[in-house]
């Protein structure tokens, strides 16, 4: 792997099988508008955050920067999905100038941008799926099958929270009484679980809040296919907008799942699925080359940029403490 030129001339980075034929190769450019697009990224998934936590906390967005920072992370990193836990935590903790968020409210408004990005998710997947021809769509019925199986999935998870918040008293009456079979002092402690859970829904009878959040929403995911698009074009695979739609979509659905370690495996497995509508070999050098390139310039973005949460994090701690504590 050396430092060369790609095919259009532009400085890149090359793998050569032998001298002079290069089996792919990744131009800087590429890599550094990637890079950027990924900040832009970065930023607009904590943005988004905002509107869902307004309802029922006000946090500035420099916390909810360096919470949201090592979430993300977390969420990445972490198998079983038990990063999601990460930044209701953090927020469980008091804050500059507020105090405490009930863990349950936290963990629904992650529960909410959850399914909601698993609907928008779906409704992308099934939009660019109309551009592949029938008999094109017809050898790859994995792909169909997934896009079915999630939309069903989060529309139920869906259905669900808001028959939740609609029967919020049917909900805890049954819990306490269900919970209380076995001891009431847990049953009370369940209930202020669910309770706080239910407060943090509040985004869904919030027009205003919710509006703002799925805009964000649209954007966030809208430039997360324009990256993947930008990205593979740097290693000189020509390929419609729409199948980088489709490979992110297909991503999101299967990061879903309870995942392995830093998404190992499952993330450049679940890219490249509908390479093959598109006319893109998946098994070939390059192809493989651009999936795990991708997986690794998020896995390090997020890394970095959760190990610098932490440090901020900790900083504003001791600053926090040291307010309070007396001279």
């Amino acid at each position: 792997m050396t430092a060369g030129h790609d095919a259009s001339g532009h400085a890149a980075l090359v793998l050569e099988a032998a001298p002079g034929q290069a089996t792919w190769s990744l131009s800087w450019s590429a890599l550094a508008i990637y890079a950027v697009v990924l900040f832009i990224i970065h930023w607009l998934r904590v943005l988004r955050w905002k509107p869902l936590l307004d309802p029922y906390a006000h946090v500035s967005i420099r916390e909810l920067n360096r919470v949201g920072a090592v979430g993300f992370a977390a969420v990445f990193l972490l198998p079983l999905r038990l990063g999601e836990f990460i930044r209701p935590l953090m927020l469980a903790r008091p804050g500059p100038q507020r105090p405490p968020l009930a863990f349950g409210a936290g963990l629904g408004t992650i529960a909410v941008e959850r399914i909601l990005d698993g609907l928008l998710v779906s409704a992308i997947l099934f939009a660019v799926l109309f551009e592949v021809h029938p008999a094109t769509m017809a050898r790859f019925p994995q792909v169909q099958i997934g896009a079915w199986a999630a939309l069903g999935l989060f529309g139920t998870a869906m259905a669900g929270l808001v028959a939740t918040l609609v029967a919020r008293e049917f909900t805890l009456t049954w819990t306490r009484r269900i919970v209380g079979i076995v001891s009431k002092g847990l049953a009370e402690k369940v209930i202020s679980l669910v309770t706080a859970f239910l407060d943090g829904l509040r985004v869904l009878q919030s027009p205003w809040h919710g509006v703002q959040f799925v805009g964000l929403t649209v954007v966030y995911w809208g430039m997360n296919g324009l990256g993947i698009w930008l990205f593979a074009r740097g290693f000189g695979i020509e390929m419609p907008i729409v199948a980088a739609y489709a490979m992110m979509s297909c991503v999101v659905v299967g990061m879903m799942i309870p995942n392995s370690p830093g998404n190992v495996g499952s993330f450049w497995y679940f890219l490249l699925l509908p390479a093959g509508l598109y006319g893109i070999a998946p098994q070939a050098p390059r192809t493989i080359a651009f999936a795990l390139a991708l997986w690794l310039v998020q896995t390090v973005q997020t890394t970095v940029f959760g190990g610098w949460g932490l440090w901020a994090d900790s900083r504003a701690r001791r600053d926090q403490i040291g307010a309070i504590s007396p001279p």
